[in-house]
């Protein structure tokens, strides 16, 4: 029978030992030949947390392992919870659209009327800055300019306030499939072929 401690690995022989082991290491770190040890210390330091984060991962481990059944039941109610509020904070906030174009920056809202035979449609500034220099395009023809809108107001656009080439007004029953909104900020898409952008 051999003593403890003889021809084993360093880990085991100073558990047998009553020590504690680290994960750093013993030697200096030696600089690159042109004197610059900034890619060795880099790789140094990465290979020392990485360690350092599997030795802490094991002994986590080992310890959950040798708890008692009441801990490991609060670790699974206390895992459950977290993982149902990352979903829920994932389900909550709201995801980008693929096609938001500077509509969230100028705060445009677009709602048209219901009634086919009347068209109207409602441009609503809601973002917290006035609207300078505006140019309702509709149709890729038809065009109304307001001057100003201030912030949190409505704005209605009607066949009647459209204008196209050389000062032809729009049909009165004109159905838009396409509505943009031009200012001195930018520009957004409200209607794309009839669908809300």
């Amino acid at each position: 029978m051999r003593p403890p401690g003889r021809n084993l690995p360093p880990h085991q022989a100073a558990l047998l030992a009553g020590r504690t082991v680290s994960a750093t290491r013993g030697e200096e770190v030696e600089l690159d030949e042109d004197g610059l040890p900034l890619q060795t210390r880099l790789r140094a330091g990465a290979e020392s947390t990485a360690l350092n984060v599997v030795a802490i991962l094991r002994e986590t481990w080992e310890d959950f392992r040798n708890a008692d059944r009441y801990f490991k039941v609060k670790a699974t109610i206390l895992g459950a919870w977290l993982v149902l509020s990352m979903a829920g904070a994932f389900v909550a906030c709201p995801g980008t659209p693929t096609v938001l174009g500077p509509s969230r920056s100028l705060g445009a809202r677009l709602i048209m009327g219901e009634q086919p035979e009347h068209p109207a449609y409602v441009l609503s500034n809601e973002s917290d800055r006035a609207w300078e220099e505006v140019v309702v395009v509709v149709n890729h023809s038809y065009r109304a300019a307001i001057s100003h809108v201030e912030p949190r107001a409505f704005v209605t656009i009607t066949p009647k306030q459209l204008m196209g080439d050389n000062g032809k007004l729009a049909p009165f029953n004109l159905k838009a499939t396409d509505i943009e909104l031009h200012t001195r900020k930018g520009s957004v898409l409200l209607l794309k072929d009839g669908q809300p952008q």
